[in-house]
Formats: C-alpha cells, sequence, structure tokens
C-alpha cells in the first residue's frame, strides 16, 4: 500500500484528548485518522451518488400531469390506485411518505411530492393513511391537526384534576 506522509495542524488540548481516546481503544491515532479519511470519502461519494439520481424534469413534468389527471376526482386511496394503475403508476409507502412507481416492474420513478401532493396532504384529502403504510402515526397526527381536537364544553385538566371551560379560564373548584 502506497501511503502519503500528512503534517496538519491541531489544536494541543484536543490532539491530547484524541491521543488518550486512542489509547483506550488500544489503536493508534494514526489507524483511526486512515478510518476517518477512509468513512468520510464514503460518505461523500454515497452523497454524491443521491444527488446524480435527480429525475429528469422532462420526465417530471409528464409525471406530475399524469398524478393530477389520477387524483382530480379521486376521493380514496383505493380510487386513486385504480386510477393511477391506468396510467401505469402507483403509490407505494417508504419512510415517512410514498413513492411514486411503474406499475408494471415496481421501480421507483420519484418521491411522491415530488410528482404530487405530499403524503399528508392526501392524508387529510382522503381522510385516511395509505394502506399498510409502515408509519400509521403520521396519518393519525395529520388527521387529528386537520380538526379540532378540543371537545366542546367543560374539560379536566390533566396536572390538576380540575374542570376547566376554556383556555385561560379559571379552575372550577
Amino acid at each position: 500500500m502506497d501511503m502519503a506522509e500528512t503534517l496538519f495542524l491541531c489544536d494541543r488540548g484536543q490532539w491530547q484528548r484524541f491521543t488518550a481516546l486512542c489509547r483506550d481503544a488500544d489503536q493508534t491515532p494514526g489507524t483511526v485518522l486512515r478510518d476517518l479519511i477512509r468513512l468520510e470519502i464514503q460518505r461523500r461519494e454515497r452523497r454524491a451518488a443521491r444527488s446524480d439520481e435527480v429525475i429528469d424534469e422532462r420526465l417530471l413534468g409528464r409525471l406530475r400531469l399524469l398524478v393530477a389527471e389520477a387524483l382530480v376526482e379521486a376521493s380514496s386511496w383505493a380510487e386513486a390506485q385504480a386510477r393511477l394503475r391506468a396510467r401505469g403508476l402507483g403509490y407505494a409507502p417508504k419512510g415517512g411518505g410514498l413513492v411514486l412507481i411503474d406499475a408494471e416492474t415496481g421501480e421507483v420513478l420519484c418521491k411522491g411530492s415530488e410528482a404530487g401532493p405530499g403524503y399528508l396532504d392526501l392524508v387529510r384529502r382522503f381522510g385516511a393513511g395509505f394502506p399498510d403504510h409502515p408509519r400509521p402515526g403520521l396519518a393519525l397526527t395529520a388527521l387529528l391537526q386537520g380538526r379540532n381536537t378540543r371537545p366542546a364544553g367543560p374539560q379536566i385538566n390533566v396536572a390538576t384534576g380540575r374542570e376547566t371551560t376554556k383556555i385561560g379560564a379559571s379552575p372550577r373548584v
């Protein structure tokens, strides 16, 4: 392995703490620094690879049109999926949202929010989360935020156990 000798300046206190950590881990500072350099190169290469995966703007424009056509009259997830399938597309859950996929191959084309409304907007529109979404709590939160979650009439203050009638009202004894 061809090695390059490198000299750099570092705060003396930090260097002493670093070498103590290396000693505790039974490693040399050089070994740890080489590993850190290797990991940083890998991290940046992965980031660059992800940014190279930017979707073609013409394709994205066409996908946006197809999604808009499919969603214009859809009133449920089933109806939205059927209308997307008729156009060769579909939604699939991923992370905290949806991705738009090729219905035939299952290939991910783009994030759902790149081609149309975001997942939480669709949840509010359809009144339910996407079927079998791995994070159902997101849909529940979006639905609760879209409504007035305070029932009318008196409420019990959880901290004091006393009844109140509205925010800022004096507790009734």
